[in-house]
């Protein structure tokens, strides 16, 4: 009997040690550098986005904010990095919603579950992809192309992430036309093969689709939701004539599953305080893109409709998980 009360006695005081370490960590958080990883290249839309939100993150802590990219396999490696990670609030993912929700009707093998292994601590912006052409493309608007494509018995498009995929079966879906998909590691990859010709359209994030028209490579023909500062005269795909086209994507902050929920919290308090600055907004604005908040909760939920949403596309479009 003496042995068992000392062994509750240990486990008791364990248990308080564990739970003290926890409100400690939290109480502290953040007291050393950040690592943000983002699934994309240097230099990509996501990039930029990627390295805005870093710098603030650094600004409201007081801590150095380091951004690693690991590109590649839409953004699994990035998310595996996270996933392997110790759950301490001190590697973030910088993620996609469409790379999470998507993952797992595009690839046989996936090396995570979006809904288990991860934790939303702040959604950041919501973003509009572009629908462009290369420069030289007889196509000036989305019917054009559209008429093109029906036509045409050996159309390509290209893609590099799982939004692109997405946002082109929706279009391909709506108006009722079948062309091949050409997949590239990055977006940058495929500029020249969209420049030339070589693909007929491709959708790109607002971003970097602003940059390379401003660039004399592509034409936006259209968005896939909010406007883009920087082209305020290209309409939106609804706008444009394609049915009832909709389809976004978000962005979020995401640590590893069995980070302390206070840390969580800290990191969501923050962001939602950098979603409230001015030059947030003014920043977001030229890129297509709104500021967003909301509680892990309810981002959670937000996945899920998202997820539900992807079963629907994969199977319209025939999709299956290579």
């Amino acid at each position: 009997m003496m042995l068992f009360r000392s062994l509750l006695r240990l486990a008791a005081a364990f248990l308080a040690l564990i739970v003290l370490s926890s409100v400690t960590q939290a109480q502290t958080y953040p007291d050393r550098r950040i690592t943000m990883l983002v699934g994309f290249a240097a230099g990509s839309g996501a990039d930029i986005l990627a390295r805005y939100y870093a710098n603030k993150l650094a600004d409201v802590t007081g801590q150095t904010v380091v951004v690693e990219n690991k590109p590649g396999a839409n953004g699994a490696i990035a998310a595996q990095a996270v996933k392997q990670a110790k759950p301490d609030g001190y590697t973030l993912l910088f993620s996609p919603s469409a790379g999470m929700a998507g993952g797992k009707f595009l690839y046989a093998n996936l090396p995570y579950d979006a809904q288990k292994d991860f934790i939303i601590a702040a959604p950041l912006l919501d973003v509009a992809f572009a629908l462009t052409v290369g420069a030289s493309s007889p196509a000036k608007n989305v019917a054009d192309l559209t008429a093109l494509l029906k036509k045409k018995p050996n159309a390509r498009y290209g893609t590099s992430n799982s939004t692109g995929i997405a946002a082109t079966q929706v279009y391909k879906t709506l108006m009722g036309f079948d062309a091949q998909q050409v997949a590239y590691k990055t977006t940058a990859d495929a500029v020249g093969d969209l420049a030339d010709g070589t693909l007929d359209f491709m959708f790109i994030d607002g971003v970097f689709a602003l940059t390379q028209q401003k660039a004399g490579k592509l034409r936006i023909l259209a968005t896939t939701s909010a406007k883009i500062d920087g082209a305020p005269d290209v309409p939106t795909m609804r706008e444009a004539g394609v049915g009832n086209y909709a389809f976004a994507v978000w962005w979020m902050i995401m640590t590893p599953a069995g980070t302390p929920t206070d840390v969580v919290n800290k990191l969501n308090t923050v962001f939602t305080k950098i979603a409230d600055m001015p030059e947030t907004k003014k920043f977001l604005s030229t890129t297509a893109s709104l500021p967003l908040k909301g509680s892990p909760a309810e981002m959670v939920r937000k996945l899920d409709d998202d997820i539900k949403t992807w079963a629907e596309i994969a199977k319209a479009g025939n999709i299956v998980p290579q």
